[in-house]
Formats: C-alpha cells, structure tokens, sequence
C-alpha cells in the first residue's frame, strides 16, 4: 500500500512540475499560455499571474520560483519513486514535503499580500499539499 501512495505521490509531483515548468516558460515568453495539456482553469491569460514573478515573491534563491519548482518536483518525483522501491529512506520525501509546504505557505502569503488569484500557482501548491498528505498517511 505505501508504495502505491509513493508512486500516486511521484506522478503527482511530475504533474507539478510540468505545470510548474509551463508556469516559467509562458512567463519568459517562450511558450504560448494555451497548451492542450494544462486543463483550461490552469492557463496563464491573466498578467497578473505573470506579473508575480516580477516581485520579491516570485524569486527564492535568485531563481524564478516556476523554474527551481520545476526541477524541484521532478527530483522530488524521483525521490517518491526511489522510496516506493526501498532505494531510499521515508524520511527524505517526507522532509522534502515539508520543506514544500514551508516554501508553499511563504508563496501563498505572497499571493494574499499581492492580491492576486493565480490558478496555475494554486493548482501547484495544492498538489504539493496532497502530496504531503499522502506521505503522512504513509508514515502514520
């Protein structure tokens, strides 16, 4: 049972870092905001989604948020991966999931302090939030 909420975890957090990645690239102007494979709520035609990235809340570490969320998720999809086959411990996904939920929460409050909606950033966020509840059914 726990390696099948570590797989549902991983394909979970590759679909956060697809949209995370699509997040950067129509944001950086190198993909059209109407993809077939980002559900229509999610597509980014308001400026004020791309506008977040010009603000403090829209870089951590010097880096666009969308682009370390992209490569974040893909290893942390990796990481589920390799705990659902016993390469690595449970503790590091679940410390990976909180270090997630930490960042998320900073960036939620960013968004509530920009007043902006922005879907593609909440569909992320609540990913990751199902992701940590998976893990901690599997700890607990």
């Amino acid at each position: 049972m726990n390696s099948i909420l570590y797989f549902i975890g991983a394909l979970l957090a590759i679909a956060g870092g697809a949209f995370s990645f699509y997040f950067y690239a129509v944001s950086t102007h190198r993909m059209l905001y109407s993809q077939w494979w980002v559900p229509r709520i999610c597509q980014i035609e308001l400026p004020e989604c791309v506008a977040i990235t010009k603000t403090k809340y829209g870089q951590i570490f010097g880096m666009p948020n969308a682009l370390s969320g992209s490569v974040f998720l893909i290893f942390y999809a990796y990481t589920l991966f390799s705990a659902a086959l016993g390469w690595v411990p449970s503790t590091l996904p679940f410390v990976m999931g909180i270090l997630t939920i930490i960042i998320g929460l900073y960036l939620i409050y960013g968004l509530f302090k920009l007043k902006t909606v922005c879907p593609i950033c909440i569909t992320i966020h609540t990913i990751n939030l199902v992701i940590f509840i998976l893990q901690l059914v599997i700890v607990y």
